[in-house]
């Protein structure tokens, strides 16, 4: 047998056989480029359409299979999305079609390589996953430009586990309507499309495995464990035995989840938590209903520059956060103003570089704050849903008195030239060393605070989050980086100013515990990990917690604060057996390969 570790981007326990899906056997599309003469750019754009009309088809067919399938919402969401960008790359390929005179493969291989090569800039882990989608969409385009066929959709045998290097979102979906148990793949991240379907379907997925599709041969079985990222390739009878203990016993945690989850969230000795939400697009508003949750905690607003050749109106963001806060019905929605600069920096403004020259080096508030027009437009638009529901203002990598007052002053201006009679709440987000120390000064301010773990995690320790992603060089459990949060949590408890944590780390049941005892009362998180919060939540004391907070902040290590969280919340998922056992770290090394 072999014993394999990845990344779990979906939970669940599966088994079934292995189906090797290699995108590089028999699917290598090859292209050819060539110079065009401008009489025959007409000819190159029809050519184009004709292959855009039947990627159109495509998506157009695998919408149909969902229609009515609520466990395929997101699936349709990402179709939708898939459809949209396609719109927006036809008229980028045209423009380089009649711009350099290529032929129209050429010129779409160089509009996808530009615009994935912009995402992967991104210093967000969810909007650099974004590539996966834009790569999908252009090899849609290409197979029906060069005639190349698309793989055979006939359905699987049953228990069937596809193994590959990569899959596209598109071909996720329709995989997993051909009867796929789990999905095992190289490449690919917890926040790509094709792990959203997946999670939406309730299908294992773990990602990151190096040379999966060399190492898991077709017809081999398979143990997939989703929660941990394990797989057993060809298990023994004993280790078959165990995986399915191990299945039972998170299918049993997922029902007290579901059945505790229109339960309040509160301690065991009745000290009530407010859970929010942490989301990206509008179009996950309806997790908030889903999960039971409060309201929205933070709304990161980027998407709408980020992926936009021009600048986004203030109508068309009215739009966006009027029908978000309807949908809301009368939950509170906290839309942060865009958190842009340095490499995250939208197209419209990659174009104008030599107008933005001049923040290029600033993030968060204070590149906002020099792109004022920007800035302007979108506050119009929250101004002016604010004045029916209930949307307060949070602003991004706040420093300190000086960013915080212009900003504010800004949002008065807008609010008396418009004749608003309502101002909203206005927070600041608390995210850098900087920040810690001007406290009070934001504090005079301020109507609440959003502590970002994530950032100030990264600040503090200076290390770089994402190459550190699951190790122990980039954690808020970091002794230091805890006493922060408790400074903040007890500064702010002296000018009655509430306190939203809304790191993603929040969304970890142990840390969400810690949070407790350090005083917080508010976390907003990914709404897929409210279940598991809450119910953590409610089997530990406050005293508890609070015990286990004033220990934890006299460690010195993550690992030692790590041995006190499993005091305070023995998980079951901690506690439950391994799937590969005592012997897991022995073989993976030496299954894996270079």
């Amino acid at each position: 047998m072999k014993y394999l570790k990845g990344t779990p981007i979906s939970p669940g326990c599966a088994s079934g056989m292995a189906v090797v899906y290699d995108f590089d056997v028999g699917r290598r599309i090859e292209v050819t480029t060539s110079n065009v003469t401008s009489a025959e750019v007409e000819s190159e754009w029809k050519r184009l359409d004709d292959a855009l009309h039947r990627s159109r088809q495509d998506l157009q067919l695998l919408e149909q299979s969902a229609i009515g399938r609520p466990d395929l919402s997101k699936s349709l969401a990402v179709l939708s999305a898939h459809s949209a960008m396609t719109h927006e790359i036809a008229d980028l390929v045209k423009q380089h079609v009649g711009r350099e005179l290529v032929n129209v493969e050429e010129a779409l291989d160089s509009v996808i390589c530009d615009w994935v090569e912009r995402l992967q800039r991104l210093d967000s882990e969810y909007l650099r996953q974004r590539e996966q989608d834009v790569r999908d969409v252009g090899r849609r385009v290409t197979r029906y430009l060069t005639g190349s066929l698309p793989w055979s959709k006939g359905p699987l045998p049953p228990g069937s586990i596809v193994v590959a290097r990569e899959l596209m979102p598109s071909e996720a979906i329709e995989l997993i309507n051909c009867g796929v148990v789990a999905i095992v793949c190289e490449h690919g991240g917890k926040y790509s499309h094709t792990a959203i379907v997946a999670r939406s379907l309730g299908v294992p997925a773990i990602t990151g495995i190096n040379r999966a599709s060399s190492h898991i041969h077709p017809g081999m079985r398979l143990l997939v464990d989703g929660q941990r990222g394990n797989i057993v390739v060809a298990p023994t009878e004993s280790e078959e035995n165990s995986f399915a203990k191990l299945k039972e016993e998170y299918e049993n945690r997922v029902l007290t989840m579901k059945a505790c989850g229109h339960l309040p969230c509160a301690t065991e000795d009745g000290i009530a938590v407010s859970l929010l939400a942490n989301i990206g697009l509008p179009d996950e508003i309806e997790t908030v209903e889903e999960y039971n949750l409060d309201g929205v905690g933070l709304f990161r607003t980027e998407f709408l520059f980020l992926e936009s050749h021009e600048r986004p109106s203030a109508q068309k963001q009215f739009e966006v956060y009027d029908k978000m806060a309807s949908d809301l019905n009368g939950r509170p929605l906290v839309i942060r103003t865009f958190d842009l600069g340095g490499d995250k920096l939208p197209p419209f403004l990659l174009e104008e570089q030599s107008d933005a020259q001049g923040s290029l080096h600033l993030r968060g508030l204070r590149f906002s704050l020099a792109e004022r027009d920007l800035l302007d437009e979108q506050l119009h638009a929250i101004l002016r849903v604010a004045q029916t529901w209930d949307v307060r203002i949070l602003l991004p990598m706040v420093i300190g008195r000086d960013d915080l007052e212009q900003a504010i002053a800004t949002i008065n201006r807008i609010a008396k030239k418009c004749g608003y009679l309502r101002t909203p709440p206005i927070g600041a987000m608390i995210e850098t060393p900087a920040a810690l120390y001007s406290l009070a000064d934001i504090l005079d301010l301020a109507d609440f605070l959003a502590l970002g773990t994530n950032d100030l995690t990264q600040y503090m320790l200076a290390t770089d989050r994402d190459l550190a992603e699951g190790q122990d060089d980039c954690t808020a459990l970091y002794p230091a980086v805890l006493r922060a949060i408790k400074q903040v949590v007890d500064v702010s408890e002296k000018h009655q100013c509430p306190v939203c944590i809304c790191g993603e780390e929040a969304g970890d049941a142990e840390f969400a515990c810690l949070l407790i005892g350090l005083g917080i009362r508010e976390v907003s998180l990914s709404p897929g990990r409210a279940g598991m919060v809450r119910q953590a939540l409610r089997g530990i004391k406050q005293r508890d917690a609070v015990e286990t907070a004033s220990q934890a902040l006299c460690c010195h290590t993550p690992q030692q604060v790590r041995a006190l969280l499993r005091d305070l919340y023995p998980s079951t998922a901690e506690s439950a057996p391994h799937l590969t056992g005592a012997s897991e770290a022995k073989h993976t090394h030496h299954d894996l390969g270079p």
